[in-house]
């Protein structure tokens, strides 16, 4: 095939030229048979034999371009050959099992990912994407469900339903596209946090299944709601609003308000506040700001009446009994959180302009704080609105009462009421009121305060009704673009205002060319060129229409380049887009970049001689990329530009300071042997740099080659960037041999990985990562345990064993991991006793470890931790036993545990508490009687008969464990509860505490003991889900009648001391404020044990969450209804409110506040 020639200046005559010698090969040679490509063509005549190709669908050439070693060919490949992928004629090749057994293994890593990926996004035969989706799952669930939205819609449904907490939302989203039964299979399935980023992801269903969504998002719990925006706010509201509003407490925090109440009828907003205040729940989520907006839109005469009605409720001091809508209205304006006696008139803003501005002047005129007087007006600003009348009162009274306040107080008023109202359409009375209080600001004077907002309103005031601009208001303008105004203007006022602004910079442009004597001037000159450009954009116009600002520009340039001036032109290239294309001859004398100079191949390759120097300054600055651009003239110009440059670079190859821009650019324009010829001149003989002796240009040379040797197209072997990886140099080899190792093929790995384990350690390490990458366990293993048996180097050794752990974790495939474990397990078997240290934490990480060799992995790490130095075996066999105990117990035989752990129980008093917790948990895991009595006899009986260690403290903390996880470890797992233990516990304390004084701790254990058989009995029935809810009644009713006998048995002030026990069981049984509530309700089943009262009464806690306050609240009831005196009188002072009915408070609004 003959070497072809492209023709044209521009990129575009170039492409075209190719495609023509495309279509006229393919018409005059059909069927011809392609040659291979060669690495030493022209990119474009390679292209023509990858195009031809891919035309007559030679698919034996095509799978082996995607074979080859460059990714540009590559990519090609796969652009063009779309239908490679979605025709059925080819299904027998893009499948999992051919791709991944005969394609990929030959492929580079990037080749086969882009590969991947294209047939992803573009196969839509949703029985080939089952496939793929069942290949991948086997190895990469993540990467398995990012084909499942293209799979058959029943096995998709079944496959969420299995995976849901995997799906990410963008997944998601995807398949909530197909059918609304994912959402419902999502909701199901996830109960957590997460399911606000699901829903969130299903908004858009919201079109279609507004009920439906509703239904799943009214069943979530309130904080796991997302949020609805605007757009998805105004379907739920158009469709059924009652769902919002019936159900307001769950959405409150979660919507737009002002979008909501839109859609409420005026007449109907007054009853829904009420019955809103009617719920405690949602009456405090009432904010300040939410309330106003619901409070603005009533009615005029209901807010009148809502406040005349709450002025006589505060003079009448009515007391306010049971849950009246109105009163709890007016309780939550009082208790609300921005509520206080200073922002008290923050409600105002709610009310009609006439009231508030009648009562906040009053307070106005005596109020001393300047930030509170400014707040009140802020409040009648918004209360005027829009309304020119109330503008009008409103600013005249501030003109009259407060224009001899100090400037600060005035300019803060001013800027709030220019900023909400439109002052530019004033009329005459309006604007002179206006105009006296910019006057007494010194608005019109030479003053050094900032006044902008007040400069803008004139500019805008006096251009639109076509008056004369003060010299000094000119002076004080900041420029701007005031584009805020373009859209509250009409068209004739835009035009005028646009206009004066526009002269305003083109009068103070040519000021500034006219007397440009130096570059603080030139400056100038280009701040107000740039002014000038963003004016016409923010304002929508054509820059074609202002032709002087292109005649500018050239100028500026000109004055530029005549004065060898620095200043930096790109602002002036940037700010308007549509400027470019007329820019294009001058764009590299404004902005010499990258981007510049490829609109430049585009447009005008001629500019490349024309503006040499700036684009010489470009390609020879190594702060900048240029890789797109050395691409494009290496494939549409490799026998003149690029060859140009190449020569050009290549002169600057040995100039000090050139080497990192000139190497990198090479590698980008030259063919891989022209590259390599060169780089084999430079490479390094000596291991060790000494720089006495070391020439900087041949230091420099080998860093920068050893650095980009990757970047050559093809991708160099491995082989090849070891030229440079040599002693001092292999840290600049590192990031190439990175590269090359990540990206070749498996097969070609296969050959590499074992030459770069057997050599210097420096080097090693990244063989070992390549090969614990890329390498199957069959093919690691005699590699590595040759390694691991002659190497002494810790490092080394380190990585070998942090590598296999990370495999063995990661892997999911059960007869691989086996391998894994097999390979590891050599590897602990021969771990010395000084290892580095990340080898004992990695080796403590058992949570990690597949479950399926859990048990034998914890026992081998757990006996090797024994072996080490006794400091380090503490440290970490109670490391293991502090973060696993729960884990070992489960998995390990109770021979092992009882063996290596538990043994040597005679020094039980000096065993750590990790011993101790574990012991516990041992005796608390048995499965059956006859378990749970071999243990008993074996550990514990020894235990408690022998009387160093009963004594001990550690069996202090045995015993408090072994009542504490009773709920955690033998009721959560429907454990057997070893009650031989408890039993033998509370005899042994009957014998220890005989003395009277020992009340306390002797009735800790009955009550203990009691429970725990309740517990037992209740659960050989019931089971043990929620027990302590069932069996707190029953231990009640048993309180109450142990407390009444031992009233009889001592004196009734007993119940002080009962109380301190009964406290100790609900500790050491860790039970919950409802259980404990539900005990003290059984407790108060006799009105005749008034001690019982005093003793609920005492322990009653102060604060429960809000489920628990009904529970809280009847007990209290049932307190304040014992018929004695004494116990009356307590309940007064700790239950008022119960006692007298509920009153609201009714002192915290001020007097001033409530005049009408």
């Amino acid at each position: 095939m003959e070497h072809l020639t492209l023709s044209g200046d521009t990129l575009g005559e170039r492409q075209r030229h190719y495609n023509q010698l495309l279509k006229k090969q393919l018409d005059n040679y059909p069927q011809q048979v392609v040659p291979w490509i060669s690495y030493n063509d022209n990119d474009i005549d390679n292209f023509m034999k990858i195009d031809i190709a891919c035309h007559n669908r030679d698919i034996n050439y095509i799978l082996k371009v995607l074979r080859c070693k460059d990714m540009l060919y590559i990519t090609r490949v796969i652009k063009k050959c779309r239908w490679l992928i979605i025709d059925n004629e080819y299904s027998n090749i893009i499948t999992p099992k051919y791709l991944h057994k005969e394609l990929f293994p030959y492929m580079m890593s990037k080749a086969k990912s882009k590969l991947i990926l294209h047939i992803r996004l573009h196969l839509r035969d949703e029985k080939r994407v089952k496939d793929f989706y069942k290949y991948f799952k086997q190895f990469d669930l993540s990467s398995a469900l990012k084909w499942l939205p293209q799979c058959p819609l029943e096995f998709a449904l079944d496959e969420v339903s299995k995976h849901a907490s995997d799906i990410r939302p963008p997944i998601l989203k995807r398949l909530y596209k197909r059918s609304f039964l994912f959402l419902q299979i999502i909701a199901n399935a996830i109960n957590d946090y997460r399911r606000e980023h699901f829903m969130e992801a299903a908004l858009f269903l919201l079109r279609n299944h507004t009920e439906e969504y509703l239904d799943i998002s009214d069943s979530t719990y309130w904080s796991e709601v997302p949020h609805l925006k605007i757009k998805f706010l105004k379907i739920i509201m158009k469709v059924c609003p009652q769902r919002i509003l019936d159900n307001f407490s769950h959405y409150i925090s979660k919507i737009d308000h002002p979008t909501c109440i839109k859609y409420i009828e005026k007449e109907s907003i007054k009853p829904f506040l009420l019955n809103c205040f009617k719920e405690d729940k949602l009456r405090y989520q009432f904010s300040h700001e939410i309330l106003c907006h619901y409070l603005i839109r009533l009615p005029f005469d209901d807010r009148l009446d809502l406040l005349k009605a709450y002025r006589s409720n505060k003079t009448q001091n009515i007391n306010c009994k049971g849950p009246d809508g109105l009163n709890l209205l007016f309780s939550a304006i009082e208790g609300n959180a921005s509520f206080n006696s200073s922002n008290v008139f923050r409600w105002y803003q709610c009310m009609p302009f006439v009231i508030s501005f009648r009562e906040l002047t009053k307070i106005i005129r005596t109020e001393l704080k300047s930030d509170v007087r400014h707040s009140m007006f802020g409040i009648l600003l918004i209360c005027a609105g829009s309304n020119s009348d109330e503008i009008f009162t409103l600013l005249k009274y501030y003109h009259d009462n407060h224009i001899n306040e100090p400037f600060k107080f005035k300019i803060n008023f001013l800027n709030d009421f220019l900023s909400v109202v439109k002052a530019y359409k004033f009329d005459t009375e309006m604007w002179t009121i206006l105009d006296n209080l910019f006057c007494s600001m010194e608005v019109y004077m030479n003053s050094n305060l900032k006044v902008k907002k007040c400069i803008q309103t004139i500019i805008i005031y006096k251009t639109i009704h076509d008056e004369p601009i003060p010299e000094i208001v000119e002076t004080k303008f900041i420029f701007e673009t005031l584009r805020y105004y373009k859209n509250k203007l009409n068209i004739e006022e835009g035009e005028k205002l646009f206009n004066y602004l526009l002269e305003n910079q083109v009068r103070q442009l040519e000021n500034a060319i006219e007397n440009v004597s130096n570059e603080n001037v030139f400056r100038e000159i280009i701040i107000y060129l740039g002014n000038i450009m963003k004016l016409v954009a923010d304002w929508n116009k054509h820059i074609e229409s202002y032709s002087f600002i292109l005649d500018k520009i050239k100028e500026c340039i000109k004055i530029k380049i005549s004065n060898s001036w620095k200043t930096d032109l790109s602002s002036l290239y940037h700010t308007n887009k549509s400027l470019q294309t007329h820019l294009v001859d001058d764009s590299l004398s404004l902005n010499a970049c990258e981007k510049v100079l490829l609109n430049a191949l585009k447009y005008n390759q001629s500019l490349f001689k024309t503006y040499i120097h700036e684009v010489d300054l470009v390609r020879y600055d190594d702060t900048k990329s240029l890789g797109k651009l050395l691409s494009k003239l290496k494939i549409y110009w490799p026998d003149c530009l690029a060859k140009d440059w190449a020569e050009d670079y290549l002169k600057h190859l040995n100039q000090i300071g050139q080497q990192k821009v000139v190497i990198k650019s090479l590698a980008a324009l030259l063919s891989q042997e022209d590259f390599l010829n060169i780089a084999k001149l430079h490479i390094p003989e000596e291991k060790k740099i000494i720089w006495s002796e070391t020439n900087e240009l041949d230091y420099s040379l080998r860093k920068y080659f050893a650095m980009n040797i990757h970047k050559v197209r093809p991708l160099p072997a491995p082989k090849i960037v070891l030229w440079f990886a040599k002693g001092d140099y292999l840290k600049f080899a590192v990031p190439s041999l990175s590269a090359t190792l990540a990206n070749v093929s498996n097969v070609d790995k296969e050959t590499y990985i074992p030459e770069l384990v057997n050599v210097p350690v420096s080097l090693q390490k990244h063989g070992i990562r390549m090969a614990f990458a890329k390498l199957e366990v069959e093919k690691l293993v005699p590699i590595f345990e040759t390694i691991w048996k002659s190497t002494t180097n810790c490092s080394i050794r380190t990585l070998l064993f942090i590598s296999t752990h990370r495999i063995l974790c990661k892997e999911k495939r059960q007869s691989k991991v086996l391998k894994l474990w097999k390979f590891l397990s050599g590897f602990v078997e021969i771990l010395s006793n000084s290892e580095n240290e990340i080898i004992y934490k990695k080796l403590n990480r058992i949570e990690e470890v597949p479950q399926i060799i859990r048990s034998e992995y914890c026992m081998k790490a757990y006996l090797y931790f024994k072996k080490l130095p006794e400091n380090l075996a503490q440290e970490y066999t109670l490391n293991m036993l502090r973060h696993h105990s729960k884990e070992m117990i489960e998995i390990l035989d109770d021979k092992f545990i009882e063996d290596e752990i538990l043994k040597s129980l005679d020094f039980f008093p000096s065993k750590p508490r990790e011993i101790v917790d574990l012991l516990a948990m041992y005796l608390l895991s048995s499965k059956d009687k006859e378990t749970e009595i071999k243990k008993y006899e074996r550990l514990f009986k020894p235990l408690i008969d022998n009387a160093e260690c009963n004594s001990s403290q550690n069996f202090g903390e045995l015993t408090d464990f072994l009542y504490s996880g009773l709920k955690y470890y033998v009721l959560s797992s429907n454990g057997i509860i070893p009650l031989s233990i408890y039993r033998s516990l509370l005899n042994h304390y009957r014998e220890k505490n005989t003395l009277p004084g020992e009340y306390v701790a002797l009735t800790t254990w009955e009550l203990k003991h009691i429970l725990i058989e309740i517990i037992d009995r209740v659960s050989q029935t019931k089971g043990n889900i929620d027990i302590f809810t069932t069996v707190a009644p029953e231990f009640g009713k048993v309180c109450i009648k142990q407390l009444q006998k031992d009233i009889k048995t001592y004196f009734s002030s007993i119940y002080m001391l009962f109380e301190h026990a009964l406290a100790n069981v609900f500790n050491s049984f860790r039970l919950e404020t409802a259980h404990q509530l539900h005990v003290f309700k059984n407790m108060l089943k006799d009105q005749y044990t008034v001690e019982s009262y005093y003793l609920v009464q005492k322990m009653l806690p102060s604060y429960v969450i809000s489920s628990d306050k009904q529970l809280k609240m009847e007990i209290v009831e049932i307190l304040c209804t014992h018929p004695s005196e004494e116990f009356q009188m307590l309940c007064r002072y700790h239950y008022p409110d119960q006692v007298h009915g509920r009153q609201m408070s009714s002192n915290r609004w001020s007097d001033t506040c409530i005049l009408i």
